[in-house]
């Protein structure tokens, strides 16, 4: 009978064993699962944000094309023939023009990586752009025949222009910086 007693507390320990070590193993093998997810989670938010620091980068190349091209701009002289476009005989309006044109396209990628305010900051600062184009084509047919150059000119109208243009880039950089977390605690 002792041996009997024996054996099946033997019996009963081996199961007991084999059941605590099944259990450890399934809790073991959920908190690696878990694990896991956590870093694929990871892994998706560091590729997020990688994408949109790329497409917020490539708005502030494309907006400093934009202002070279307004340098150049207010570099030049209005045409002696107020009907001639800006700035006569040169295509540096033109060129103008075309950067604000690849400044919407990249706030276009800017709208859809996000988040709304972002991309809402990045088609202010296309409008502000636009804007400041549409100025100095009007000092250029207000000041035709003369020979100083469009920055020379008074203008609120260009300075209230340039001013908003301002404004509106750093609204975006601020925007960028926020949504990138450059504002966050070990960032700065």
């Amino acid at each position: 009978m002792a041996d009997q007693s024996i054996a099946l507390i033997s019996a009963a320990s081996a199961l007991a064993g084999v059941a605590l070590t099944g259990g450890f193993t399934l809790l073991k093998g959920r908190q690696e699962r878990t694990d896991k997810q956590a870093d694929r989670d990871e892994q998706r938010r560091v590729m997020h944000r990688a994408a949109r620091r790329d497409v917020y980068a490539e708005l502030l190349t494309a907006y400093h094309e934009v202002d070279r091209n307004f340098r150049e701009v207010a570099k030049t002289r209005p045409p002696a023939d107020p009907t001639v476009p800006i700035p006569s005989g040169s295509d540096v309006a033109y060129q103008a023009e075309a950067s604000i044109n690849a400044l919407r396209q990249a706030a276009a990628a800017v709208a859809l990586e996000g988040p709304a305010e972002a991309g809402a900051a990045a088609d202010k600062l296309c409008e502000a752009c636009f804007s400041l184009l549409i100025a100095f084509a009007g000092l250029d047919v207000e000041h035709a025949g003369s020979s100083e150059p469009l920055w020379s000119y008074d203008s609120t109208e260009r300075d209230e222009a340039q001013t908003e243009v301002s404004r509106a880039c750093w609204a975006f950089i601020e925007q960028a910086r926020a949504t990138l977390g450059g504002d966050a605690p070990g960032f700065g």
